[in-house]
């Protein structure tokens, strides 16, 4: 009872410093030359988007990991994703979504499980490069059950998502009081996505399902909405 009050009590209070954060980013982008258009910016002559890509990772026939209890992966993804573009959208973020229901983004017509699977990773990394950052929500799964805690994985191709990455680290950690945060970590060239996409992207793996006491955690609405809100402080405080 008393750590639920102590984590209501930093979440109200870190509405008023989200909303103080949100006008000095508008008073930003009022004082400086930018022309907004619909989903592009131009600035200093070129145009890149403005639009905030939230990728829930896996779905349709790809289930990601499976919890012993039956958790899948691809369900928790979506429930956070949602909220946190719902989120972004209130604050005046352009966003966009790859998925808003439990389907894949594979070609109709592919027969074979890896052809769907590469189907769907080239069809979220056109919308990615068509972003002007990413990111992806995932859970982890180990095959031992004491792990437990966020990580934060960043793309190569800019430095930005290592910056990314870390603000959301860092809010995701103290909003939600983790005890000890884990090391960001830079995607390898076996995490397709993340190897490939040309924007600003990070892969937030929000829990780990093998741990009992994580995995009851992520499947409360609660929880999933406080992951969502420190997930989207940290874009926040990061900037666009």
């Amino acid at each position: 009872m008393r750590e639920n009050l102590k984590r209501e009590k930093l979440f109200n209070g870190t509405v008023v410093s989200a909303l103080i954060l949100v006008i000095a980013i508008v008073l930003g982008v009022c004082i400086r030359d930018i022309v907004i258009v619909p989903g592009w910016v131009t600035t200093g002559g070129v145009e890149v988007s403005d639009v905030i890509l939230v990728d829930p990772g896996h779905g349709g026939f790809d289930g990601g990991a499976v919890a012993s209890d039956g958790t899948i992966e691809k369900d928790i993804n979506l429930a956070i994703s949602l909220s946190l573009a719902d989120m972004l959208r209130i604050l005046g973020y352009n966003v966009e979504i790859t998925r808003d229901s439990d389907n894949a983004l594979d070609e109709q017509g592919i027969t074979t499980i890896r052809g769907r699977k590469v189907s769907d990773m080239r069809n979220r990394l056109e919308q990615y490069n068509r972003s002007r950052m990413v990111v992806s929500i995932h859970q982890n799964h180990f095959t031992q059950a004491q792990y437990y805690g966020t990580q934060v994985i960043y793309g190569g191709s800019t430095a930005e998502s290592a910056i990314l990455a870390e603000s959301i680290r860092q809010t995701v950690g103290n909003l939600l009081e983790q005890p000890r945060l884990r090391e960001l970590k830079k995607g390898s060239k076996d995490v397709f996505l993340l190897h490939n996409a040309d924007v600003p992207v990070v892969l937030v793996e929000c829990g780990f399902l093998s741990n009992s006491a994580e995995r009851e955690r992520l499947k409360t609405v609660e929880y999933q909405r406080q992951m969502a809100f420190s997930i989207a402080c940290g874009i926040i405080s990061h900037g666009i």
